[in-house]
Order: C-alpha cells, then structure tokens, then sequence
C-alpha cells in the first residue's frame, strides 16, 4: 500500500468520525441550548404575568380601600351604619382617604341626594385641592388648601351637579362598588377610572355616592421598568380591547379633532402588540395561559393572564418575548461548534473532543439551572468561566436572577423569592410529609427608620437599609434566608426551627445586633426592631396567613416596646 493511500485510510476516516461527532454534539448542543433558553423563556414570562397581576391588583385594591376607609361595607360594620354626609365630617376623612396612595388615587370625593359635593384631591404632600358644593347650591368653589377647614385661596368656582355624572348615575342603581370605563381625566390629563360606591343613612336610606379617580400612569411606568429582553413587550387590555398600559414608548391613546382617544390593542403601531392581540384576542379567560406564535418577526412566546377579576374588572395581562432574544447566543454558539469542528479535524481530535465536552458540560449546567429555576429553587452556582456565548449566557442566567430574586438596594431577596422559596419548602413538604420539619418567618420592622430618613435624608436611610440587611443576613445561619418585604420591612426564613424557646433567643439576638449604632457621615444613629414570628405547621399551612400573623405579632411587641419607653419617660 502506497504512503498516500494509507495517509488516505487514515486520515478520511478521522475526518468523517471527527465531523460527524462534531456535528452531533452541535446538534446536541444547540437542542440542550434550545430546551434551557424555552425553560427560562416561559419562567420568564409567567414570573412577569405574575408581577405585573400583583402590582396592578395592588393599584386598583387602593381604591377599594380609600372607599372602605370612608364607607365601610356592610360585612365590615353593623347593617344600621349611618353613614355622615356632613361636609365637615367628609372633609376630615378625605384628607385621610386620599392620602393613602397618593401615586394611584389622590382623588376622593362624594355627592349627596341634595347636590352636595365634597372632593379632596392631594397633588403632592404640600399642594391639595379642596371642592366644595354646599347642598341646593348652584355652583361649585374649588380651594387651594393646606390643612383641615382651610378656605383661604380661592382658586375658582364652576357649575357642578354631582347627580348629573355618569359615576354617581351608575353607583346609585347598583348595590356593590361600581367601576366606570377608562377615559381621560380632562383636569388632569392622564388616563383615569373612577370607582364609585352608594351609601346610606340609617334604615338603609340613600344618601349618596362616594368615589374616588384611581389613574393609570403608574402602571404604564411599572410596565416600562421591567427588564425582561431587548424587544419583549407587556401590555394591559380592557374588555373592549383597550390599552390600559403598556411597557412600550407608543402613548395608549391618540388626538383626534383635538380630543385624546384611546387606542386599541390591535390598532397599535407596535406590531408586537397588535399582531399578539390578533392572535390571542379578547377572550374571557379563567387562567393564565402560555402559547408560541408564528409572526412575521418569528417565533413569539406569549403569556396571557386574566386581571382584576376580585376587583370587579375583565382585564388582561400579556408579555410577549420573541424567542430571538434569547436564541441568538445559541445560534452563535452553533456556528462556533462548526469552527471548532473544523479546528479540530486540523490540529487534533483529542482537543476537539476536549472542548466539545466542555461545551456540553456547560450546557448542561445551564439546563439544571434553568429548570431549578423554573420550580422556583434557587439557582446552584454554575461556575462557568468562559468569554465566549456559552458565558455570557451563563452570566446572562446569573443576572437574571439577582434581578427577580434580590432587592436592588439591599441585596438581599425580594419578596416574590422569599414566595417562591417558601412555596418550594411546602412542595417538598407534601411530596415527602413524614420528613417535614417546618420552618419560622420573623417579620422584622424597623423602629425610629423614619426619623432617619426625615432628618439625615433618604440617603442615610438607604445606607441603614443596606448596614440592616448585611446585620441580618449575618445574624442567620446559611442556609436561612432574608428577604426585603417592602420599605423598612423584612422577612427572615429560619428554616427546621420552631421551638418557642429557640425563636424568642433568635428574636433577642437579632434585636440586639440590629440596634447596634450605624455611623452615618455626620452623625451616629440607631434604629429599634419590632420582630413578630410564626411557624410552619404550627401557625398555619399558608404562608400569606403565616406573615399576617407574624405581622401581627410584630405590631403587638411595637405597641409593648412604645408603652415600655412611656412608662420609663
């Protein structure tokens, strides 16, 4: 056999063997790559249907409860609740009412059977409008005020008959609370909803209506500080098919003849929502629902949500994602296996095999950690050190944790983590009862924290927020977790502790690291902890009950703290 036939023999064969393992391993590759980016993709999308649900609940749940501050219902109160239409009375309660949420509805305002009308509208802390019509009167006198019973700035007067407008029309024929259509708040030129509610007088007489303006703005500005992927979209239709909000920088609305007009979802010129809102339409939904897409932009993942069913509304949420923003890595890592393939039938098969393995590793590891992430697990550390798609994916999957599951200031969990952990314990724990051990929240308030930011400044009280959190996270074991529940509040899970005698030497140590005294850059401050406990079973098997009552237990040891200090005064 000649030199050349047996360099023939030889060298096609590993050529064929290295192309083809090559070749497989890509496939593998790009299809193990695929299956991680679609497990991520569709967390992705219900972990946002499920935040953007959250906080738009939270928004309209604000009316409600300005409403019930004013007008308790009937199952909150005796059925022979008078309800006061003096003006005085419903001035005082106003000024509470819309202080409330002054981000969501600043506006509350009632009109009674004889054309009365009081409304407090809170600009901002320091500018408030009063309106005022005395009852039979023929006019309106609206106030620029800064207190309770202030007259002094009259700003102007207008014809007015609360029993003329649509929200008291519709209240007044209807026993529970009332929602109006969205429209544009004319005032104060923004989009708005009105939710209107009857009351009464003694022997169930009607004695008005009492409202309030809940606006949308704010939801469009949560939509728009998400981070989900580069050309991703999350928006909010009515039952008509009406923008509500959206994530994009397309107004929801329109002028025509000098007057704005809502838009609908399927008339927008980001064709990500209309030609979405297409395919999906308005349907009447009972659950969130998950669906790809073929549109001319490509594949689209698309979650879709009913929203504020409880608060009396037919909404609904959608996040759509092309499938593109989280495939182009693994495209690019496909054509890079190729190269690799090549290199590999140049210089060796053994280096090629090497680095194929490594690639396969690595997606591997990605896969795991994207279906623990999926079952709400925290991620295992990934340790991939790589410069090339496969690291930037990794690191892509590191960040995109930390922005789902940590507070952004503090570093530690946030509060849908802290969820999605304690909902993952109790999976565990009805797969496997006879090896449940349970676990303790310790809900954490923070004392004089107010006193820090009105005096030093909301800096000095990020920097306590941040010193608190590292002191909590220090004071737990490793294997507890600390999570920012909202504002000055935290929420620690102690996991396989329960004994009342080890929670209360917990709570002493956690108190007494957390008042040590914080150096600020002029002074040296220190703020109190108020921490209240329940545990896993013992407390209940839910764990939004388990807050309440730990939530509960810390507001009865901040009432014994205060009367404690008043005493010693």
């Amino acid at each position: 056999m000649s030199r050349s036939s047996l360099r023939r023999e030889l060298v096609i064969p590993i050529t064929i063997l290295v192309i083809s393992v090559s070749a497989a391993i890509a496939w593998v590759s790009m299809k193990a790559g695929t299956d991680a980016v679609y497990t991520l993709t569709q967390r992705v999308l219900v972990d946002m249907v499920n935040r953007i649900n959250v906080a738009s609940e939270k928004h309209l749940d604000g009316a409600l409860t300005a409403l019930e501050s004013v007008a308790p219902s009937s199952t909150r109160v005796p059925k022979e609740h008078d309800f006061s239409s003096d003006l005085h009375v419903l001035e005082d309660k106003f000024w509470a009412a819309s202080g409330l949420f002054m981000d969501v509805n600043n506006y509350v305002y009632f009109g009674g059977t004889d054309g009365r009308f009081m409304g407090v509208y809170r600009i901002s802390r320091s500018e408030v409008q009063l309106f005022v019509r005395e009852p039979d009167s023929d006019h309106r006198d609206v106030y620029r005020v800064t207190a309770i019973g202030d007259r002094s700035v009259k700003i102007r007067q207008d014809q007015f008959d609360p029993r003329k407008r649509p929200w008291y029309q519709a209240a007044m024929n209807s026993e529970t609370p009332v929602w109006s259509k969205i429209y544009n708040n004319f005032s104060f030129h923004y989009p708005t909803i009105t939710l209107a509610k009857s009351v009464f007088q003694k022997n169930h007489e009607f004695a008005g209506v009492v409202a309030t303006d809940v606006t949308l703005k704010e939801l469009s500005n949560f939509l728009s500080r998400l981070e989900i992927s580069k050309n991703s979209v999350a928006y909010i239709v009515d039952a008509e098919g009406f923008i509500v909000a959206t994530s994009g920088k397309e107004l929801p609305e329109r002028v025509v003849n000098g007057l704005p007009e809502r838009m609908r979802a399927s008339d927008m010129k980001t064709s990500l929502i209309s030609e979405t809102f297409k395919k999906v339409g308005n349907r009447v939904l009972t659950q969130q629902e998950t669906l790809s897409l073929e549109l001319e932009q490509g594949t689209v993942d698309v979650a879709v949500s009913p929203l504020g069913n409880k608060q009396g509304l037919n909404w609904q949420t959608v996040v759509a994602v092309p499938r593109a923003d989280f495939m182009n890595t693994i495209n690019q890592g496909f054509f890079q296996s190729v190269v690799i393939a090549i290199a590999c039938i140049i210089f060796a098969l053994t280096i090629g095999l090497t680095i194929v393995e490594r690639v396969i590793r690595d997606i591997r590891k990605l896969t795991a950690a994207a279906e623990k992430f999926g079952n709400g697990e925290p991620m295992p550390k990934m340790d991939i050190r790589r410069t090339d798609e496969i690291g930037i994916l990794a690191e892509t999957f590191s960040e995109m944790e930390n922005k789902l599951r940590f507070d952004k200031l503090t570093q530690v969990a946030n509060r849908e983590s802290l969820f999605a952990q304690i909902t993952h314990i109790q999976r565990l724990a009805e797969d496997n009862p006879e090896q449940v051990q349970g676990y303790t929240l310790l809900f954490v308030d923070l004392d004089r924290f107010k006193f820090v930011n009105d005096n030093y400044g909301h800096d000095a009280g990020d920097k306590v927020l941040v010193i608190t959190a590292a002191r909590l996270r220090a004071a737990v074991r490793d294997t507890d977790d600390v999570a920012r529940y909202g504002g000055d509040e935290f929420v620690l899970l102690i996991k396989d502790v329960r004994h009342a005698n080890d929670i209360h030497h917990l709570v002493d140590k956690i108190s007494a690291v957390v008042e040590e005294p914080i150096a600020l850059e002029n002074a040296m401050v220190d703020v109190g902890a108020s921490i209240g406990w329940a545990s896993y079973p013992e407390d209940g098997d839910d764990y939004m009950r388990l807050i309440k009552i730990a939530d509960s237990r810390m507001y009865n040891r901040k009432r014994d703290r205060k009367l404690q200090r008043v005493n010693r005064a």
